[in-house]
């Protein structure tokens, strides 16, 4: 999925778009992916857990809850932060703090100790994630900047999403968790190229520019209930597969090629007519999503899992990039699409804490229905907002 950054709308303050050489943006892309990949792997990742330490599902969906939410915190924090600190050193500090979490995770046994340091290393991917994004929105052309991360992005998940399981069985959890805190220290030395913003970025939330708050508002709630829907799906369609009795193999062969999908969805977003408009593609996806939730309800044989996670991840690839321009349209100095980069996060992170809530049930039905219920109401809550221009304020 296309990850909406907290500082897009830099792009069109940014009094040289030109600053980030082609070494930078390859250091931006590299930290980007560290800080974000834990969102895209999310079902690898509770199968991580899962082996880790003896959790219930319900267990599980908080523990990504609390990496998840930690980093929307510092997504939003780090928006804050551009023209009060060094990016660097910031990036730094980020990835230390996702390797210091790894390396605890690692260490951990309890349900407190793996959430704690899920908590650690969430705050250090939020950090890598607002930074890598700011210097993004630096490039000459932003929009193929964000296009190749996406690209970078979903083609190294789907690859992890693959071999994740066999990865587990030869090595065991705590090395998977070690591996990734000491892989991510790697973006270190790419450091030297990652641009220093801090002089040159003016500060966004200082500008006087009118924000269109009817159009704002309706587009910020739909986008925390459209990731909150999804991100609750999302999280648990490994634990619903292996629930269903699917191997271990044949769920990573279709989470990995699910996420290709994803990049179709993406691309076919941005050849979408602008004459069509946002309210028939977003009706479109959702009916997608809804299918895909449906797939995953009751008996799920192995085509019926591979479609789900196909579609899920077409539909939701194929909504966000529309869902980031309305926002960007409530304001055009980008501060709306900043706060949407937090609330879409903490959307994802508490999708799957509701989750754990409903299992007492003793299936996925009743979540499974709350979450297409809410899905469709977030896109109803936008088309309408589109449908009814107001006025900036």
């Amino acid at each position: 999925m296309e990850i909406a950054s907290p500082v897009d709308g830099l792009a069109q303050l940014a009094p040289d778009g030109t600053s980030l050489s082609p070494s930078g943006l390859a250091s931006a892309i590299l930290v980007g992916i560290v800080g974000a990949m834990t969102i895209l792997i999310t079902p690898g990742f509770l199968a991580v857990v899962a082996a880790l330490a003896p959790l219930d599902d319900a267990h599980l969906g908080y523990v990504v809850a609390w990496d998840i939410n930690a980093m929307g915190v510092t997504i939003g924090i780090s928006a804050l932060m551009l023209t009060r600190c060094n990016w660097r050193l910031a990036v730094a500090l980020g990835i230390a703090l996702a390797t210091a979490g790894n390396l605890a995770t690692a260490a951990a046994g309890s349900y407190a100790a793996i959430a704690a340091a899920r908590v650690l290393a969430g705050c250090g991917e939020g950090m890598a994630v607002g930074f890598a994004f700011a210097a993004l929105a630096r490039a000459r052309n932003p929009d193929r900047a964000f296009a190749l991360y996406l690209v970078f992005f979903l083609l190294l998940g789907a690859g992890l999403l693959l071999v994740i399981p066999s990865l587990l069985e030869r090595f065991g959890p705590a090395r998977l968790f070690i591996a990734n805190g000491l892989l991510a220290m790697g973006a270190l030395c790419a450091l030297k190229w990652f641009p220093n913003g801090r002089a040159s970025e003016g500060d966004i939330f200082s500008i006087t520019e009118p924000i269109n708050h009817p159009l704002a508002i309706r587009a910020l709630v739909a986008v925390f209930l459209y990731f909150f829907a999804t991100g609750a799906m999302w999280s648990y369609v490994e634990r619903i597969a292996v629930s269903n009795g699917l191997d271990a193999a044949t769920v990573a062969q279709s989470l990995s090629l699910g996420t290709l999908a994803g990049v179709v969805g993406a691309g076919v977003a941005g050849l979408v007519p602008a004459s069509w408009g946002r309210a028939l593609p977003l009706a479109f996806s959702g009916i997608v999503s809804v299918a895909s939730f449906q797939l995953l309800n009751g008996h799920v044989s192995v085509v019926a899992f591979f479609l789900a996670s196909a579609m899920l991840l077409f539909g939701w690839n194929f909504a966000q990039p529309i869902l980031s321009g309305i926002c960007a349209e409530a304001d055009r100095c980008g501060r709306i699409v900043c706060a949407m980069g937090a609330i879409q996060t903490f959307g994802m992170g508490l999708g799957p804490a509701a989750v754990g809530l409903t299992l007492s049930s003793g299936g996925y039905a009743m979540a499974i229905w709350a979450s297409e219920a809410i899905l469709l109401a977030s896109l109803a809550i936008v088309i309408i907002a589109i449908r009814r221009p107001a006025t900036a304020s």
